[in-house]
């Protein structure tokens, strides 16, 4: 009896014993800039992937879904985070100095010299981690880690913290990570990734023309081994496609800062309620665990009581022992239930928050040499549509020489004159040269 008694006082002493916290201070970490202005032809375009929600894509079963909302898991948030996050690194990166132009891209692309993906392994505005990797043309590798980041409370108070977002120290890491590698290369070397990227992407379009310019390595790296002739012409036009590409790039970046722009306030609220939610779940789920151990403990101990017997087993005192066991026992095990429950709660109310973020793109025409062609659908789709026509384009030797002209369907609307007043049309452009 006093074994078992023991073990309760040792138990409820577990449960209740001291605990320890370590303190975290908000935005700790700085941007590292450059220091000075970085020569034009030595600049790196950067591509930064749409990150990978972590979920699976199109209609996900409804098992799954209970599945993923068990573990905290909200598909509609992660995937409007992952365009989110791809943004926000794209504006820090942007922000620092390094390098030339940043896009988000819906897919890998040697549009871009360097590439950068990530995937969303957590986010649950307590803790986000995210694993990144870093390629550039040549195939050499420059980050492939996990970033984590534990967000303290003060990084949601915006009266104190206007212009920064709560995951800012992560992408800062992220940021002063890359900017380090690339700090590490010779200008040698950031000319020849530049160099291999125009090059294989000549080859990518045009592989009978340009085989031999680029050798690859078993280990998977590149190296140019010759180069076309200043005036080469097939080599002019596959860069005036790469050109186009990048175009479509900075037309579909607004596409994506509208769609964060819109989703900023909504998810930050999200994000701050979801705070105190996962900190409160993980500590149910802690709380049901030992509630549960210790219902099932006094439970066991109640049964091994009746079932040992002895003298004194019909005694008043060892009935009452063996009673209050027994309650405390069920009562735990239903408590834990109770918990439980308060989880599940806690993790529907998240999923309600989830259903207005939304990530259709607005259609986009694309005009060459006086074709106009619609794109629609999402981002990805609309883009692989793009370098589909072009390739056709760079097929058909057609509209390449001339102006591309690429915008939002809106624009034609809003410019196309009225037949009460007629004016000469307006078509608004970007331009495709750097």
């Amino acid at each position: 009896m006093y074994r078992v008694g023991g073990l309760l006082v040792l138990s409820v002493g577990v449960l209740s014993g001291c605990t320890t916290s370590e303190i975290l201070v908000a935005h700790a970490i700085d941007l590292a800039h450059a220091p000075e202005t970085v020569a034009e032809e030595e600049l790196l375009d950067v591509g930064i992937v749409v990150f990978d929600p972590g979920v699976p894509d199109g209609e996900i079963d409804r098992e799954v879904l209970e599945e993923l909302r068990d573990e905290g898991v909200f598909v509609h948030i992660r995937r409007a985070e992952s365009v989110y996050m791809a943004v926000q690194l794209r504006d820090t990166m942007q922000r620092s100095g390094h390098w030339g132009t940043v896009w988000v891209t819906p897919e890998e692309s040697l549009a871009a010299d360097v590439s950068v993906s990530a995937a969303i392994m957590q986010s649950d505005g307590d803790i986000v981690r995210v694993d990144v990797t870093a390629v550039d043309a040549t195939g050499r590798t420059w980050i492939d880690e996990p970033y984590e980041l534990e967000a303290p409370a003060g990084v949601y108070n915006h009266q104190r913290y206007p212009n920064l977002d709560p995951y800012q120290d992560l992408f800062n890491s992220i940021a002063n990570d890359l900017a380090a590698a690339r700090a590490q290369l010779p200008a040698t070397q950031a000319r020849q990734i530049r160099t291999v990227a125009a090059l294989r992407y000549a080859g990518a379009l045009s592989p009978a023309a340009f085989e031999g310019y680029v050798a690859a390595s078993r280990s998977g790296t590149y190296e140019s081994v010759r180069l076309p002739a200043a005036d080469d012409p097939m080599f002019g036009r596959t860069q005036r496609v790469r050109q186009r590409e990048q175009l479509l790039l900075e037309t579909l970046n607004p596409h994506y800062e509208h769609f964060t722009s819109e989703m900023a306030q909504s998810y930050d609220s999200w994000r701050a309620y979801a705070r105190e939610e996962s900190v409160a779940i993980r500590e149910l789920r802690r709380s049901a665990r030992w509630r549960k151990a210790l219902g099932i403990a006094a439970t066991v101990a109640s049964v091994a009581s009746m079932m040992r017997g002895g003298a004194d087993y019909n005694s008043f005192s060892s009935r009452a022992v063996r009673d209050s066991m027994m309650f405390l026992g069920t009562g735990m095990l239903e408590m834990s239930a109770v918990h439980t429950q308060g989880r599940r709660l806690h993790a529907a109310a998240l999923e309600e928050l989830s259903a207005s973020f939304d990530d259709e793109a607005e259609p986009l025409v694309v005009e060459i040499a006086g074709a106009q062609h619609r794109l629609t659908g999402t981002a990805e789709v609309q883009y692989a549509e793009w370098r589909e026509l072009l390739r056709q384009l760079f097929m058909d030797e057609t509209g390449l020489a001339g102006d591309v002209e690429v915008y939002p369907e809106a624009d034609v609307q809003l410019q196309r004159p009225t037949e009460q007043d007629p004016q000469p049309e307006y078509i608004p452009t970007i331009d495709a040269h750097r």
